[in-house]
């Protein structure tokens, strides 16, 4: 949770919400335990002219460049962060029939128990996603941030007064932007206690801004969790219950039964 508004907060405090972006990680499991990561990144070109230009202006000379496509070299250096045994299977650079470019990763791994995986670019000390498996149950540990007592001196969140005016000015910035992490079963699956389920997939965390700005109290709600980073996910999946674009689990276990 707190490494998504990190993403969020730098790409806002960039001015990069002028254009598109879209992070996809989905990790598939056969019955066996093996499997793939495949790690999507998709920008519109004037995104990626400003991050080869830099944050702040032209040249490089605004601010620091931003890492949002990995290159070959890093995506086979974070292979080696993500557990014995995970390989970097493909590289690829893609386009996208509405013109945004990208770069398509795919990681395979022979045993998910020994993936710790978390989505994007790995950190060094980083809670990461582990997985277990017996028979044909599999479970998916969510690392949790332990809640911070409330301080009752803190200013409330203010509500913006022309919320419709925001939104109206809000909405082509977050224009495409789109974030979704889940897990996949290869085979299909029979039962799971996730919050999530569509199918063979349990969705881990998934942001649609279009979506979410449709309604002013979406909006709202979004505002008031962009200053609360330290919010858990448990708290975060609460406060978002019921809104269209976003799904957040907000278990700290799940159990999968596999078909």
């Amino acid at each position: 949770m707190k490494k998504f508004f990190r993403l969020l907060g730098a790409l806002t405090a960039s001015l990069f919400l002028a254009s598109c972006f879209e992070l996809s990680s989905v990790v598939t499991v056969n019955k066996d335990g093996s499997g793939v990561v495949e790690e999507t990144t998709l920008v519109s070109a004037q995104l990626k002219a400003m991050m080869a230009a830099g944050a702040g202006g032209q040249g490089g000379e605004g601010g620091p460049k931003m890492d949002i496509l990995p290159t070959k070299e890093k995506a086979g250096e974070k292979a080696s962060k993500l557990g014995e045994g995970v390989t970097l299977k493909a590289y690829e650079e893609i386009k996208s029939p509405d013109g945004r470019e990208g770069v398509k990763l795919t990681y395979a791994f022979a045993d998910v128990r020994k993936l710790k995986y978390a989505p994007g670019d790995v950190k060094d000390g980083e809670k990461s996603i582990t997985f277990g498996l017996e028979g044909d149950t599999l479970t998916v540990n969510l690392p949790q941030d332990k809640p911070k007592e409330a301080d009752p001196n803190a200013p409330k969140p203010e509500v913006p007064k022309d919320l419709e005016a925001q939104m109206a000015m809000m909405k082509p910035m977050f224009a495409g932007m789109r974030f979704h992490f889940a897990f996949k079963s290869a085979s299909g699956i029979a039962s799971t206690d996730a919050t999530h389920v569509s199918g063979d997939t349990v969705t881990l965390m998934e942001m649609n801004m279009d979506k979410l700005l449709e309604k002013p109290e979406g909006f709202k709600k979004f505002a008031e969790l962009m200053d609360k980073k330290d919010m858990t996910p448990q708290q975060a999946a609460e406060e978002f219950k019921g809104f269209d674009g976003i799904k957040i689990e907000g278990k700290e276990k799940l159990t999968i039964k596999l078909k």
